[in-house]
């Protein structure tokens, strides 16, 4: 089969499978904003394409095929959750969201049996997929806290963890305000 379930991440931090402490990891750990990430699938081509369909060519359906193992990955990872865990899907800049007409870190959160919150807005607009790895670690963080909510546990939601960019900057405003118990939860790793 060309999706790759990750089965037994080997990266504490990511929930990457083919490495120890990934680079990515190595990168974040003196200021580790997480406790951990864990990801339903392996990137690859297929994935990249799969990916590709849901996001940009608005095939929404793809998300149901795969909601049964985003639910078992997510129930595996997290099996022992604080009674006030909270998922908070990362936004998408309105502009992208009027585009797109969906946020797929919603359309995943949709499929795991907790309560959403939108507690960020992304400032900035621009593709995280146009930039290099350079330039996404050393971006301005793109989120604001536009609510608050009582907590125990924020799982942060998306549909890839590439360098982890996107969750650290999410993770730091939520730091910033208060919340320390902060994980992530993604489609792709």
């Amino acid at each position: 089969m060309q999706l790759h379930v990750i089965e037994e991440p080997t990266c504490d931090y990511c929930g990457r499978n083919d490495l120890g402490v990934c680079n990515d990891c190595n990168r974040w750990r003196p200021h580790m904003l997480i406790n951990k990430n864990r990801a339903v699938y392996r990137y690859n081509p297929f994935l990249k394409d799969l990916i590709t369909r849901f996001k940009y060519r608005g095939d929404y359906i793809l998300i149901e095929a795969l909601s049964l193992m985003i639910k078992q990955t997510f129930i595996t990872a997290y099996s022992k959750l604080p009674k006030k865990t909270v998922l908070v899907p990362i936004p998408l800049s309105s502009k992208r969201l009027q585009n797109r007409g969906f946020n797929q870190a919603e359309a995943i959160a949709k499929c795991l049996p907790y309560p959403t919150v939108q507690l960020l807005r992304r400032t900035e607009g621009e593709k995280q997929a146009k930039k290099n790895r350079k330039q996404r670690l050393t971006m301005k963080n793109p989120f604001e806290l536009m609510d608050q909510v009582d907590a125990e546990l924020i799982i942060l939601i998306d549909d890839i963890y590439t360098t982890g960019a996107t969750i650290h900057h999410a993770a730091q405003i939520l730091k910033e305000n208060g919340y320390r118990n902060i994980s992530s939860f993604t489609l792709v790793r």
